[in-house]
């Protein structure tokens, strides 16, 4: 009985050790795709704030070739401003999200950048070029100076990540599961004083 248990033991194990991606320092293997952002500000101006960030977008092997075969990607900036308080959580005061759609368009050979929010569209030569645009935030509106307390401290945070949400049905299962999909930055986050 033992000698059965054994057996079944180590084919779980080895099923399990063959699911399992390699070690994160495994020879040989490249950086993982990710989203970062790199670093920003935020500025008042004319009773506006405003955001310029730096965001580093690389996408794994396998969104570049569901990109190359027609897979429009969505890609989300999380923005929020928050105010920090010391007895209770922190309070909500603003929240934006900007989304992007990417695709490449076959025939033309150019890959076409839509901001979701407005419709606006551009197109581009490469996919590099575009990454390099979308990952470049500069004079984005935050929020009304008015509806900041003055004196007061305000935390702005800023993510990038790859809306799977937005990914077609049959394509979706597998995004959910695999880390090839899980392209998301860490928050990084800005002081703001009113």
């Amino acid at each position: 009985m033992s000698r059965h248990w054994a057996g079944r033991a180590f084919a779980a194990v080895a099923m399990l050790l063959c699911v399992l991606p390699p070690p994160a320092g495994a020879q040989g293997e490249a950086p993982a795709p990710a989203f970062r952002v790199v670093d920003g500000t935020v500025s008042m101006d004319d009773d506006v704030v405003y955001l310029d960030a730096r965001i580093d977008l690389d996408l794994s092997e396998e969104a570049k070739r569901a990109l190359e075969n027609g897979v429009p990607l969505t890609i989300e900036l999380e923005i929020s401003v928050t105010q920090p308080r010391w007895w209770w959580f922190d309070a909500d005061v603003a929240a934006l999200n900007q989304r992007y759609r990417i695709r490449f368009h076959a025939l033309s050979r150019r890959y076409v950048l839509t901001l979701l929010n407005s419709g606006e569209s551009r197109s581009y030569n490469s996919r590099r070029a575009l990454l390099a645009r979308l990952g470049r935030l500069e004079g984005l509106p935050l929020i009304d100076r008015s509806l900041l307390e003055p004196g007061e401290t305000y935390l702005v945070a800023l993510r990038a990540r790859l809306d799977l949400d937005a990914l077609p049905r049959p394509l979706r299962a597998g995004a959910y599961v695999s880390p090839q999909w899980r392209l998301v930055s860490e928050w990084f986050t800005w002081r703001v004083e009113s």
